[in-house]
């Protein structure tokens, strides 16, 4: 990855909202909350957008809740 990178470790704020385009692709939109160091902070979200094969495994697997590891890039 370049310079345009992020590494990020939080939980699904909701069950992923996943698209199916006639080209055979899919996304899956969902919201990711990353806590800060401080228990007393509130946790930074991010919107999160998936493509192809990881947004079906975000679509069978992922729920509210899950804990997730991603690795992406800013849009």
């Amino acid at each position: 990855m370049g310079v345009n990178s992020i590494t990020l470790v939080g939980r699904a704020g909701r069950d992923p909202e996943v698209r199916y385009f006639e080209s055979g692709s899919m996304v899956a939109n969902l919201t990711m909350a990353v806590n800060r160091r401080s228990r007393d902070d509130e946790p930074d979200w991010f919107n999160l957008e998936i493509w192809g094969k990881q947004a079906q495994v975000a679509a069978d697997y992922v729920r509210k809740g899950t804990l997730l590891g991603i690795i992406g890039s800013f849009k």
